[in-house]
């Protein structure tokens, strides 16, 4: 096959040429079977009449039992893949994965109007440079969160560019009810007068509440339903005070100011600047949520109801969101992060349109530094044991939130 001919076939099926070329890496990460397993083993659970949450689950080849905190709607959707050979239904998601993440670079792609080969691969690289650590952080651990980003984008736009009402609010519906990650679009969408599609999402989202119920019936959905929430309440300790407790890998802000401002009841490495009472911390971390969503007006602009300027101006949008959202959430882990990828794509787009990067110092050291605080804190470049101390100082949570301003000068510099 001739160069030519290799680079026109990537060109006509990137997804799939990709898919094919990582095949052996997917096949090790899907034997391994990462948290899959645990949706799978929950999944088995509930096809056994039992309730998949607060119990150790494992399933496969896990060698270490987790515990399930998706939706039972998920969970159930699973059951027929559980009777799939062992590796075979995590393989397939991540090729799938794979086939989400061309289609979420290829949608930005077109919202951005990125013209010409050239700058296309270097926004391509550079975009990929920044979000390769979380990217594979999700393929490794066969995570959903690939997915939840693709439910996002692929929504709203089927929703703002396509008039595909049903669609997209099919999309966002399913991923608010799998992990309730894309609520975040629900005032957005009020925001941008999009009422058909606010009240389809909210419709479908009490529907698939609803759905397991078919199989399980009315007692065992409220149950499950009920257990689910005790697990995601955002208010338990464990989500605020408490939000280090279990793991020193948590991030978001509920975790760096506990970090912080919290005495540690384990032996995990702190740097405390001051150990206040439960209640004022619970003050100071849901001020930095508002603090975060109040600056989405930054990008939105005043007058509300209104449709956005241009779909650049939807891509900084969105990408703000995508980006506070592991931020505000609690209990999120480092694969969370691939939710930056829209806004990495946006402050490059908005670099490499402007090519006078002398006037725009701040916002380069400002990239330099989340660049280094977010992926080059991994394990696999600096090693276990300085990692260790990176998760605990939530660096990926301070860099995440260094980027907050690299995207409000990216837009600035966009909106001219």
């Amino acid at each position: 096959m001739t160069r030519q001919r290799f680079l026109g076939l990537i060109q006509q099926f990137p997804a799939a040429i990709i898919a094919l070329l990582m095949l052996p890496y997917l096949g090790l990460k899907a034997w391994n079977g990462g948290d899959f397993n645990t949706y799978l083993a929950a999944a088995q659970n509930l096809s056994n009449g039992m309730s998949c949450y607060h119990s150790w689950l494992s399933y496969g080849n896990s060698q270490v039992p987790l515990q399930y905190g998706y939706s039972p709607l998920f969970a159930t959707l699973l059951i027929p893949v559980t009777y799939l050979p062992i590796g075979l239904p995590q393989l397939l998601f991540l090729i799938a994965d794979v086939f989400m993440l061309v289609r979420i670079l290829k949608m930005l792609m077109e919202l951005l109007s990125l013209n010409g080969g050239n700058i296309k691969l270097k926004w391509l690289v550079l975009v990929l440079l920044f979000s390769i650590r979380f990217i594979l952080h999700n393929l490794e651990m066969v995570q959903l969160n690939i997915l939840l980003l693709w439910f996002s984008m692929e929504g709203l736009y089927q929703i703002f560019f396509r008039n595909r009402i049903f669609m997209g609010s099919l999309l966002l519906a399913l991923g608010i009810n799998f992990k309730l990650l894309p609520l975040v679009f629900l005032p957005y969408l009020l925001y941008r007068r999009q009422w058909k599609a606010f009240g389809a999402v909210v419709l479908l989202s009490g529907i698939f509440l609803l759905t397991p119920a078919l199989m399980w019936g009315w007692d065992m959905n409220t149950q499950l339903h009920s257990e689910w929430w005790s697990i995601i309440n955002p208010m338990n300790a464990q989500y605020n005070a408490g939000q280090n407790a279990g793991s020193y890998r948590i991030h978001g802000l509920a975790a760096l100011f506990a970090a912080y401002f919290s005495k540690n009841t384990t032996d995990y490495f702190q740097i405390l600047l001051a150990d206040v009472n439960p209640a004022t911390l619970q003050w100071m971390i849901n001020g930095a949520r508002l603090l975060l969503l109040t600056s989405t007006l930054f990008f939105l602009r005043l007058p509300p109801f209104r449709k956005a300027r241009n779909k650049k101006q939807f891509v900084a949008e969105t990408a703000y969101l995508l980006l506070i959202t592991p931020l505000i959430f609690p209990q999120q882990n480092k694969w969370a992060f691939v939710y930056l990828l829209p806004a990495f794509g946006f402050v490059f787009y908005s670099l490499l349109l402007n090519s006078k990067w002398k006037h725009r110092g701040a916002e380069l050291a400002l990239l330099v530094i989340v660049f280094v605080l977010t992926t080059l804190t991994t394990d696999g470049i600096v090693g276990k044991e300085i990692n260790y101390y990176t998760e605990c100082l939530k660096l990926v949570t301070i860099g995440t939130t260094a980027l907050v301003p690299v995207l409000m000068l990216a837009f600035k510099a966009v909106k001219g």
